[in-house]
């Protein structure tokens, strides 16, 4: 979702390449590369050949709970592919890193000075591996630590945002919870954030989130009315009461200041699902 998105959003500024794994690239693009991330030698040659200026690594094994049940496959995933790239990049080119606030985990302080991490599922673990690869292999790097949602242009693939989307236009009764405390942002806004970031030339890590932190029940219910569905649909539940395959940290409200102290604006939560509501496809 993600990497189609960024490439809808930069095709009119900038030559974009699409690096998938699929037989067809459903991103707009100058051109794409199906290959695996995994296979280094290929991934060094489509560098060679394109020389990029930035590169936006936002490939990974994103299911939670999958990411649980085969670790080998994340550490794949979301360590070794990260590696690779890294190494490529080096000294030579900018990697901008999308990472997770999934890092943080049960910690009191969800700022990105906070050195004593402690994610608590295997997908936190292996992003915040993924953040140190970056570290150790790249000197001029972003790591974006966020929560996004927006639309899926693969068949098949639905975000969470859509799920509650679709369940409430069609009718659908959904439990979301009160006691999960996030701070999503669209992939647009995202977007839009990182061309800032690059154009003040900041390296190092910076949370990119929405600066009102909000529940998923909130979430909900202010999607719900911008859409016009019927809020009575939608259940308060808690993630305490809900057995998932991989703990989850019930907040996860990240501290954004230091987008602000960059003079960087950040739409809050109640903005994104606005553009969220802006930007539906024609289903």
């Amino acid at each position: 979702m993600l990497g189609s998105s960024l490439c809808q959003f930069f095709e009119h500024t900038a030559e974009v390449y699409a690096f998938h794994r699929d037989r067809k690239c459903y991103a707009t693009c100058s051109a794409d590369f199906s290959l695996d991330l995994l296979d280094q030698s290929r991934l060094e040659k489509a560098f060679s050949r394109i020389k990029p200026d930035l590169v936006i690594h936002c490939a990974g094994l994103v299911n939670i709970d999958k990411c649980e049940k085969i670790p080998g496959q994340a550490y794949d995933a979301n360590v070794a592919v990260t590696k690779h790239i890294a190494q490529i990049c080096a000294k030579e080119t900018k990697l901008v890193y999308i990472s997770t606030d999934q890092v943080y985990g049960e910690v009191d302080d969800y700022s990105e000075s906070n050195l004593d991490l402690q994610p608590v599922n295997i997908y936190g673990k292996t992003k915040l591996q993924g953040e140190r690869k970056v570290q150790e292999h790249c000197t001029n790097y972003t790591i974006i630590r966020t929560n996004i949602f927006g639309w899926n242009i693969k068949p098949g693939r639905i975000s969470s945002a859509e799920w509650v989307y679709h369940s409430l236009k069609n009718g659908k009764e959904i439990t979301l919870f009160t006691d999960y405390t996030f701070s999503p942002i669209y992939v647009e806004c995202l977007g839009r954030i990182i061309i800032g970031l690059v154009q003040v030339a900041f390296s190092g890590v910076v949370n990119v989130g929405s600066p009102e932190p909000c529940s998923k029940y909130a979430f909900g219910m202010q999607l719900s009315e911008v859409f016009g569905f019927d809020n009575s649909l939608i259940v308060q539940g808690s993630i305490i009461k809900h057995h998932f395959q991989a703990l989850r940290s019930n907040n996860l409200a990240l501290n954004t200041q230091k987008l602000v102290d960059l003079s960087i604006k950040v739409p809050d939560y109640k903005i994104s699902i606005k553009m969220f509501y802006e930007n539906r496809p024609l289903l």
